[in-house]
């Protein structure tokens, strides 16, 4: 059956239609709620208590996502008095009255964080972490699993979760339409293929759609030695080297690191994926990586000629 077209549809066509296509659409004193279409679909909760064990749970199908919805509710509530809300909501750069605050805590949100952009390549598949809006304002604990599942995904360490996170998958349909898909506990093993893949996805995404941004993380002040910043490491010019820090989930050990050289390109295999093409060309022999602070492996590339690098990466890199 045919659409209605947007001067004969209703209302409720409208938010309809929207909804299908990721909207999340909220009427005056009301949460939005799809409609369920009968089927489920599984997701995983990632306790921010690390004494807990995560945990796969359904969720019915619906027009459009139907995880916001769903769990707004779980995310409800606030045990913090006056006086440390208003301590949050100054650190955070917010100051609003407790009382607002309260209000809105009460209700229960739900926001979505992307670790893995839907792309052609990869069946238009996007993984999204789901967690409490106000996470920051109500000071919850810090939840160091899901941090690391994002630094698996070519994040940086500094980006952290807080509170219970949930994970789950969408796929884009043709018109724009989305559906949630399942995503399963075994996906959250440091070997899973999607994350190997979100790494350059991600990095690829950036390049597209903010190129600016991309380019200030590979770029450099002429003026002084060229450093920078993405997806899962740091880097400087130290003059005869180059200085890449890679950023991995703490425990990490030397035997679950695995490095490669070639002259124009560094290949991370463990203990996730990753393959930079080099802005110019490296003595291999002279290229080593050690384990640095919890965290971290230092990656020491030797030039072969000592003329600075205004990026790490070429100009081809995705």
């Amino acid at each position: 059956m045919a659409e209605p077209s947007e001067e004969d549809a209703t209302p409720e066509e409208r938010m309809a239609w929207l909804r299908a296509r990721g909207v999340i659409v909220e009427e005056p004193g009301q949460r939005s709620n799809p409609t369920s279409t009968g089927e489920s679909f599984t997701f995983v909760l990632i306790p921010a208590d690390e004494s807990q064990m995560c945990e796969e749970l359904t969720g019915p199908h619906s027009d459009g996502d139907a995880l916001p919805a769903l769990l707004g509710p779980k995310f409800a509530g606030c045990s913090l008095s006056d006086d440390e809300l208003r301590t949050h909501a100054a650190a955070a750069g917010q100051p609003v009255e407790p009382s607002v605050l309260r209000t809105l805590m009460m209700q229960g949100r739900a926001e979505s964080f992307r670790l893995a952009v839907p792309t052609d390549a990869n069946g238009r598949e996007g993984v999204y972490f789901y967690l409490d809006e106000a996470s920051s304002m109500k000071g919850l604990p810090k939840n160091a699993r899901a941090s690391a599942v994002a630094c698996q995904c070519g994040f940086p360490g500094s980006c952290e979760f807080s509170g219970d996170v949930y994970i789950g998958r969408h796929k884009w349909k043709d018109g724009g339409l989305i559906e949630n898909i399942d995503f399963n506990m075994g996906e959250l093993g440091p070997g899973a293929q999607w994350m190997h893949r979100a790494v350059t996805e991600n990095l690829q995404h950036q390049k597209e759609t903010r190129p600016d941004e991309h380019a200030a993380v590979q770029g450099a002040d002429p003026d002084k030695p060229a450093s920078g910043e993405g997806a899962g490491y740091t880097w400087k010019d130290e003059g005869e080297e180059i200085e890449i820090i890679l950023l991995v989930p703490e425990g990490t050990s030397k035997k679950d690191v695995k490095v490669d050289f070639k002259r124009q390109e560094v290949r991370v295999s463990k203990p996730s994926q990753m393959s930079l093409k080099l802005h110019k060309t490296v003595e291999v022999d002279g290229c080593s990586w050690t384990m640095g602070r919890p965290g971290q492996v230092v990656i020491t590339l030797e030039k072969e000629s000592a003329a600075p690098w205004p990026m790490l990466l070429d100009g081809l890199q995705v």
